[in-house]
């Protein structure tokens, strides 16, 4: 009976993680791009302060060490990476050093890999940067996943403060990338 009680209470923990779609339709920021993601549960959905984070969902906001965010960014790419499809976008990324022109601008970047989201090309990786507020200096671990979608860039960003964090907490950030639907594709 305890085993059986176990497995049915396994599933709730592997789907648990994930809670209602938040559908981005007219938001500004996300400049037209529709798209839809499952809101991580146990996270605080917060309107950003920056221009291009469409919404962020942040968890243990007065905990430093257990503190965890997941933003959404949307940007137009630049006028000369536009009217690309997805087949030149694929060997561009796959196979013509894409992925490392994306993760260049962090010379740590890790763990880089092309994927699919919902159709789309994309470029994942890891890397850690040190940001300064107010006098203080500290370093902020992400996984990132940016996903080319027509003449946009829609990036999905997991960050935490410690990188033990950021490993803990890996199989929600792919199963919110596994949630994202663009539903215009589909029209």
């Amino acid at each position: 009976m305890k085993k059986l009680i176990l497995l049915l209470f396994i599933p709730l923990l592997s789907f648990g993680q994930l809670g209602e779609y938040y559908y981005s339709n007219g938001h500004p920021k996300s400049k037209g791009l529709n798209f839809q993601v499952k809101k991580p549960i146990g996270f605080e959905q917060n309107e950003a302060d920056r221009p291009n984070i469409v919404q962020k969902w942040e968890k243990n906001k007065t905990n430093n060490d257990e503190y965890v965010s997941f933003m959404i960014i949307v940007k137009r790419l630049p006028a000369e990476m536009r009217g690309f499809g997805n087949s030149e976008w694929n060997q561009y990324l796959k196979n013509d050093g894409g992925i490392d022109n994306f993760s260049s601008a962090f010379s740590n970047a890790s763990n880089k890999e092309f994927l699919v989201i919902d159709n789309y090309p994309s470029v994942m990786f890891d890397a850690s940067d040190k940001m300064s507020r107010l006098g203080f200096t500290f370093e902020i671990y992400f996984s990132q996943i940016m996903v080319i979608v027509d003449d946009y860039s829609f990036t999905m960003m997991f960050q935490a403060t410690s990188k033990r964090n950021l490993q803990n907490n890996k199989s929600l950030f792919y199963s919110l990338a596994n949630s994202v639907i663009f539903p215009d594709q589909y029209n």
